[in-house]
């Protein structure tokens, strides 16, 4: 047997022969220097590491405190200055963090801020008080986004802002006072869709929404997915309905965005949008579904948010069947869709029923369809479609999370993060939803990351695993690579290796040495998204992972979050700087970070804009706002619509 020793900066190999004892002195703490190597990288826990409570292999992470992440946020913050409580702000950290992700799970925690025409027939509750109010899975939960700012010369302050996303849908339920919105009830508790289903996972289930299109009742755009921020615009998206554009400096809701008018009013709009690097354009796609056949649209829009060419120059193209697809990826010259094979159900005919559950049979049993779609500017190439081999190992195709894609000659290789459902046997249960590991690991999929090789020019489809150790979430990359060749990949991690369990440490993941480096935090906090930002004033002739790794952190023991900055070449060595919020913000999803325009403006303006705005809503934005129908009433169609 061989025993590593690392004694100061020097190993010993101590070889034991037969069956003789080995005696290990346990030095006192302030032997720093004596420990043993690790066959997997070490794990550290901030600048003082605990081992024997820090969420690792070994140690289960607290369940009860996860579950304190599913508590509707009660107030928002305006504006706040931070400041670390370990560590500095680096110099060289200069724009805005800005996250998404449900925070109102019961309708109408929050009252209206300013005059409603009808006060709330309802009171606002408590989470648990009225389950006739509350959502039955953390994805129907409202959105909110965090925006974090980091000013050039403040080196020790950034400042805070958290606001809900001001959605139709929020400001109707919040002014009754009660949910209004249930179309997706019944897929949630549908039990044919309950057990080695992807249907309701978590946290992305692939049945996002109700499949009634256009203005409904059924389809409530929650717009609580993901932020992107281009061209000094901030954007909230959801998939299936309109983005809304957001004043990036206050938060403040603008209202729903047509795009300068390339979207139609009641058009499907994608809840992601992909970088394309190479040529610096941001796409995003429009997804008609029906029975027969899908219309996918994807459109590209320059440095300025100018459409590329006119809105009828885009992309389209039909799809076979229902095409229930939530994730894209992009390289130089394709648009890279994965379609899992569905069929309609001929008991519930689509214009009978469109609970996605009812009307959708999912057949996991057969291969998936990835799609080339041609990029505009290579008109002479024809979309290519073909199919993934299933493998035998548990895992799926059906709902794949990109990280990034790119091209080598005629071989286009993307890295996803995989689901094997295999483990999962129920739906989520009722609010707090999740409360031991047990109840995670049988209603949520055990997620890992992959390489997949697609030739263009034969069709074959290679895949190898990447990263299965433990589960994993919310891959990413340095933007600058995104649609190019990437050498890392950044992703959160669970604690327990093989098994289903709550994304909680960061991990970095070198796609060449095929080697990781993971933090994990305490057994009661849980880190969320991995975003990196390059340092500020720096040559661009330099390392990929030079730069900054910003997550989110819940604490369930205090029930606070906190922003964590990482040196994104030494993730295992933790959190260079913690910045206490002194808020609690739910388990989030998708984020971004900018460094130009509005993203980095200075305190002051930053708190002028947010007083401002505040006034506004106090005003009930609708002060100098009147229909023309009830213009001698001063009184919106929604408030009679709420009256009557």
């Amino acid at each position: 047997y061989k025993h590593h020793i690392m004694i100061g900066n020097n190993k010993t190999v101590l070889t034991l022969a037969g069956c003789c004892s080995l005696i290990i002195c346990l030095l006192p703490r302030e032997c720093s220097g004596f420990s043993t190597i690790p066959q997997k990288p070490s794990t550290t826990s901030g600048s003082n590491p605990s081992p024997s409570t820090a969420a690792e292999d070994g140690n289960m992470p607290d369940m009860e405190a996860y579950a304190k992440g599913f508590s509707s946020v009660t107030s928002e913050v305006s504006f706040r200055q931070c400041e670390p409580s370990v560590g500095k702000i680096p110099s060289d950290l200069c724009g805005t963090y800005f996250r998404n992700g449900p925070a109102m799970f019961t309708a109408g925690s929050i009252p209206p801020m300013g005059f409603s025409a009808v006060n709330p027939k309802e009171k606002p509750v408590a989470d648990g008080v009225d389950m006739s109010r509350m959502v039955s899975h953390p994805f129907e939960g409202d959105g909110a986004i965090v925006g974090i700012t980091f000013h050039e010369g403040d080196e020790n302050v950034c400042s805070l802002r958290y606001k809900y996303v001001k959605t139709t849908g929020f400001e109707k339920e919040r002014k009754k006072g009660k949910k209004l919105y249930s179309g997706m009830e019944s897929t949630r508790s549908d039990r044919s869709v309950s057990s080695n289903h992807p249907a309701n996972d978590y946290p992305l289930p692939l049945y996002r929404h109700h499949l009634q299109s256009g203005l409904n009742k059924n389809r409530k755009n929650t717009s609580n997915t993901r932020t992107v921020f281009w061209a000094n615009r901030l954007m909230s998206l959801w998939e299936g309905g309109l983005p809304y554009k957001m004043d990036s400096l206050a938060l403040q809701t603008e209202g729903k965005s047509q795009l300068g008018g390339v979207l139609e009013e009641a058009a499907p709009f994608s809840g992601k949008g992909t970088l394309d690097s190479n040529q610096n354009r941001m796409l995003f796609y429009s997804n008609e579904q029906d029975v027969e056949s899908s219309l996918l649209t994807i459109y590209e829009f320059d440095e300025s948010f100018k459409l590329i060419g006119d809105k009828f120059d885009q992309r389209k193209c039909k799809l076979p069947g229902l095409a229930v697809m939530n994730d894209f990826a992009v390289t130089e010259k394709y648009s890279i869709f994965v379609q899992p094979k569905t069929e309609t159900n001929s008991a519930f005919p689509f214009v009978m029923s469109k609970d996605p559950s009812k009307l959708l049979n999912l057949q996991q049993q057969y291969p998936s369809t990835i799609h080339l779609i041609p990029r505009l500017g290579f008109d002479g190439m024809s979309m290519k479609s073909f199919e993934i081999p299933v493998d035998t190992e548990g895992c799926t195709d059906i709902d794949l999370h990109f990280c990034n894609a790119y091209m080598d000659e005629d071989i286009i290789i993307f890295d996803a993060i995989r689901s094997d459902t295999s483990n999962i046997k129920s739906s989520f249960n009722k609010w707090p939803w999740i409360t031991t590991l047990e109840e995670y690991s049988s209603s949520v999929s055990r997620k890992s990351l992959w390489r997949y090789r697609v030739n263009t020019i034969d069709g074959k489809v290679e895949k190898e695993p990447l990263f299965t150790d433990y589960s994993c979430a919310f891959g990413t990359v340095n933007p600058a690579v995104s649609s190019k060749k990437h050498k890392y990949i950044y992703a959160n991690v669970g604690a327990i290796s093989n098994k289903a369990s709550p994304p909680q440490g960061i991990a970095k993941f070198n796609c060449e040495s095929k080697t990781v480096e993971r933090w994990m935090p305490e057994a009661y906090q849980f880190a969320g998204e991995p975003i990196f930002t390059s340092r500020q004033k720096t040559q661009e002739s330099v390392d990929e992972d030079d730069g900054y790794i910003i997550s989110l952190l819940f604490d369930g023991k205090s029930n606070e979050s906190e922003l964590l900055i990482f040196d994104a070449k030494d993730i295992e060595g933790g959190p260079i700087t913690r910045v206490p919020l002194g808020l609690s913000i739910a388990h989030g999803l998708f984020g971004c970070f900018a460094s130009d325009g509005d993203a980095c403006c200075s305190s002051e303006e930053l708190e002028r804009r947010s007083k401002l705005a505040d006034k506004m809503e106090k005003k009930g934005n609708r002060w100098n706002e009147v229909k023309s129908d009830f213009s001698g009433l001063g009184l919106r169609l929604d408030d009679f619509d709420e009256y009557f």
